[in-house]
């Protein structure tokens, strides 16, 4: 019995299934953690993870939400070894959404990065429970049932939490939305 074709065919399955969500992972980790450093050691460590626990991948299928669910465990163990530090000194290396671009004139640009520092502090600020589901569901494109899987929670807690953290966001926004500048 040759072994290594064996071992070899299971690498190919899993740089074929887990590798392209790599960058998914590290979006997640860096959320998570704040720091790029942090977000690299997690996402390293879910490989590590994964690849040792690659047979309990049920389907090809489900290997985003169980990868980001690998990714979101080490965080959160990485979190608890060496307690969050604040968010607000942690926060300055956050990669930033992605929002419309405003025009090109200088005002306007300069506006969009007010805004744009605005919603980013808004959603910082959030718990992460909740922080962690709306960037799954508006950065990641999770569905709800996928979120549900990585966080390990009930489809309802899912909704319950994205209407909180969209809630929130929305408050921490409120004089921006009511002139229309943030739908």
């Amino acid at each position: 019995m040759n072994t290594g074709a064996g071992s070899a065919s299971r690498a190919n399955r899993f740089e074929r299934v887990v590798l392209p969500h790599l960058d998914a992972g590290y979006a997640l980790a860096r959320y998570l953690t704040h720091d790029a450093t942090d977000a690299e050691d997690a996402v390293q460590e879910a490989v590590l993870r994964a690849i040792r626990y690659f047979d309990s991948l049920r389907s090809e299928s489900d290997a985003k939400a169980w990868f980001l669910a690998i990714v979101r465990r080490e965080c959160y163990e990485a979190n608890d070894e060496r307690r969050v530090m604040s968010v607000a000194a942690r926060y300055e290396e956050a990669p930033p959404l992605r929002l419309l671009d405003p025009g090109p004139s200088p005002d306007a640009q300069a506006d969009h990065s007010l805004l744009q520092q605005r919603v980013l502090d808004a959603v910082a600020l959030l718990p992460t429970r909740l922080r962690e589901t709306l960037m799954l569901r508006e950065l990641q494109d999770c569905s709800y049932e996928e979120i549900a899987t990585i966080t390990g929670v009930p489809l309802g807690t899912v909704m319950s939490r994205l209407s909180r953290a969209r809630a929130r966001r929305a408050g921490a926004l409120r004089d921006v939305v009511d002139i229309g500048e943030v739908a």
